[in-house]
């Protein structure tokens, strides 16, 4: 089976088509949901469970901090253990959180669960990094990241539009009820179809032998440092999508859930077809490259927003999608990093990393939250209070986009 990049989901043996890997795709579409979910029902959230402000901030961030804590200690077992097993025992901890915040009425019960929601998802992209990187990070390789990152991504979408109709037709609960049972169905897709680690190194003996030069990359962990800020860096713009956006819309604009949620779907497929284009993409720039031009859109779009946060909800649900979609080069700095880490310690090497990815958007909000509420309590106007945001969003895009500039070049893809 092919897909639209030309990436095959076809193990080295080609065989058969490589279920394991659409198991790992499936569960991060539903990664991706659990991530984006917050913005277009929070209103819903915090009159349910009478969040204040700064609780708000820790229940959107409660999710990413975990996420980021778990990424060091996912990569480790990765490494000893193998995907398989680590993924699906944290993915059940995920269907189990995810059911209890269907349920719970305890705001101090409703912030662990979303945070065991975290912990749920914090394999899934580790995992699928892992699975395909493990033997090399040739042109196929990251083709075949990128293009299940983009498959991924309609995980936001479904957590736009889908989301607001259910949660207005039928409530924010159910709809929750029914994420936890197609996580626990996804759970069930890694038990039975992502392979064991001997089989995996069976599969792929035949590949690696062929191709030493491309699988056994010598490190240069000197380089990881110019990763570093950019992980930090690349997705707290996209907090904008998974929770402050809500708020923004409705406390600048008057969206109610219907409107925010039209407007979240947007953004979700403005970010979907960023990631489809990468794919395409990467045959003629290399990674860095597209990530350095990424970044720089991010910069733009958050300084438009500082300047103008209530001019237009056209214009700032479009800088909104820019921001989103500066997320998209994540798999091609782990594309790089693939280069850099040994291939013994990749999965601690990209867990690292990683920690950093999801560590910027839990900081992010947390910090969010605490503007929010000193700025409430001084009066401050909405569009001021999210000029502030965006003037915080900016900062770190710039300083890691500065540390990136020195990052070793990737071959041109």
């Amino acid at each position: 089976m092919t897909d639209i990049s030309g990436t095959s989901f076809i193990p080295a043996s080609g065989r058969s088509t490589d279920y394991g890997l659409w198991a790992l795709t499936f569960s991060y579409v539903l990664s991706q949901f659990f991530r984006s979910y917050v913005a277009v029902i929070s209103t819903q959230l915090i009159g349910d469970f009478h969040f204040t402000p700064q609780m708000f901030g820790w229940f959107s961030g409660a999710f990413f901090l975990v996420f980021a804590a778990a990424q060091i200690p996912v990569g480790f077992m990765f490494d000893r253990y193998g995907v398989r097993y680590p993924t699906a025992v944290l993915m059940s901890v995920g269907t189990l959180s995810a059911g209890i915040v269907s349920v719970t009425t305890d705001p101090r019960l409703a912030i662990i669960a979303q945070a065991g929601i975290g912990i749920g998802c914090a394999p899934v992209f580790m995992g699928l990094l892992n699975y395909v990187l493990r033997h090399g990070a040739g042109p196929r390789d990251v083709r075949s990241i990128t293009t299940a990152s983009a498959i991924g991504m309609s995980g936001g979408l479904l957590a736009a539009f889908p989301l607001s109709w259910a949660t207005a037709s039928y409530g924010w609960r159910p709809v929750m009820a029914l994420s936890a049972m197609l996580m626990l169905m996804a759970t069930l897709g890694v038990v039975f179809f992502v392979r064991r680690r001997n089989e995996e190194r069976s599969t792929s003996a035949p590949q690696s032998q062929a191709s030493p030069s491309k699988t056994m990359t010598p490190a240069r962990t000197s380089g990881l440092w110019t990763l570093m800020p950019v992980c930090l860096a690349m997705s707290v713009g996209g907090t904008f999508r998974t929770s402050w956006g809500g708020p923004y819309l409705a406390d600048v604009f008057g969206f109610d859930v219907m409107a925010r949620g039209n407007a979240m779907t947007v953004t979700s497929v403005a970010g979907i077809g960023a990631s489809f284009c990468i794919p395409f993409l990467v045959r003629r720039w290399s990674p860095k490259s597209l990530s350095l031009f990424w970044q720089a859109g991010g910069i733009l779009a958050a300084l438009l927003l500082a300047a103008m946060p209530q001019r237009s909800p056209v214009v700032s649900v479009a800088a909104i999608c820019l921001l989103l979609s500066v997320g998209c080069i994540h798999p091609l700095v782990m594309s790089q990093a693939r280069a850099i880490i040994a291939p013994g310690k990749l999965g601690l090497g990209l867990g690292l990393l990683n920690s950093l990815v999801f560590l910027g958007v839990a900081l992010a909000s947390g910090i969010f939250g605490l503007i929010a509420e000193e700025t409430r309590m001084t009066g401050m106007s909405s569009a001021d209070l999210y000029s502030r945001l965006f003037v915080v969003t900016a900062v770190p895009l710039a300083v890691g986009a500065l540390a990136y500039w020195f990052s070793p070049a990737g071959a041109r893809k």
